[in-house]
């Protein structure tokens, strides 16, 4: 039995999917639904986790993309859109398939075929499974967004991450700023940890980017980011050990 809930918020196509799903897989069971990112998240909150996550990604109130970035979905998720704009973003975001509307039967079905041919290698452990999609291929880009504007910016090229006025940002090693999605707990989880340092609540740096840094006084450090930013990056005490051996490394 597959559990599936299905998030869409228009009700003829919430009711195409299921019958499309348990056409496609009648071990299939559409364990809820919800047309909402509030009402997906309630559901996520109070049920069992379901074996697979069917989302559009354009909902009424907002990206169904957002719900992940504030929480890992605990399994894996087939997402559908009308358009193709966040490919990149999806596939960084536990996404196993990418369907465009109006999802045809062999896309759905070709979805649930890659879900089981991944499930096996877990042997049925679909946290294990969502877990090693987003740790087996290294993220090479982020998406950002400049305006109406969303570019994928390589990893390569991003001098360092922060955070202001609750919004999350990158900026280039060219002093590029763009707006990200993503918070900076989500983004330092995702990167590798031995080219990014998490300096404080509000700035993730890559080390190509720490030109200096000297003590401050009380066991903390000030750092020198290239591109410099607007405000003092200071390390705290707590923190400082660990900030010199990976700047060492």
């Amino acid at each position: 039995m597959i559990r599936v809930f299905i998030i869409e918020d228009e009700a003829p196509a919430r009711d195409r999917l299921a019958a499309m799903l348990i056409a496609a897989e009648p071990a299939c069971l559409v364990a809820g639904s919800a047309d909402s990112l509030a009402a997906a998240g309630q559901w996520l909150r109070q049920h069992p986790a379901p074996d697979l996550i069917l989302a559009d990604i354009q909902l009424g109130d907002g990206l169904s993309l957002e719900l992940f970035h504030a929480a890992p979905p605990p399994c894996p998720v087939v997402f559908t859109t009308a358009h193709d704009d966040y490919l990149l973003e999806a596939f960084a975001t536990h996404g196993i398939a990418y369907l465009l509307k109006p999802v045809k039967p062999a896309a759905l079905e070709a979805a649930l075929r890659k879900y089981r041919e991944l499930g096996r290698h877990f042997t049925g452990n679909l946290t294990t499974l969502a877990a090693a999609l987003s740790q087996s291929v290294p993220r090479q880009r982020i998406l950002a967004q400049r305006g109406p504007t969303y570019q994928p910016v390589a990893i390569a090229d991003i001098a360092y991450f922060f955070s202001e006025s609750k919004l999350t940002f990158l900026v280039t090693r060219t002093g590029e700023k763009c707006l990200v999605n993503e918070p900076l707990t989500t983004l330092a989880t995702g990167l590798a940890p031995t080219e990014f340092f998490r300096l404080n609540r509000n700035f993730l740096a890559h080390a190509s980017a720490v030109k200096s840094f000297s003590s401050v006084g009380k066991g903390r450090l000030a750092v020198q980011l290239l591109p410099r930013p607007a405000e003092e990056v200071l390390v705290s005490q707590e923190n400082a050990a660990d900030f010199r051996a990976w700047a060492g490394r």
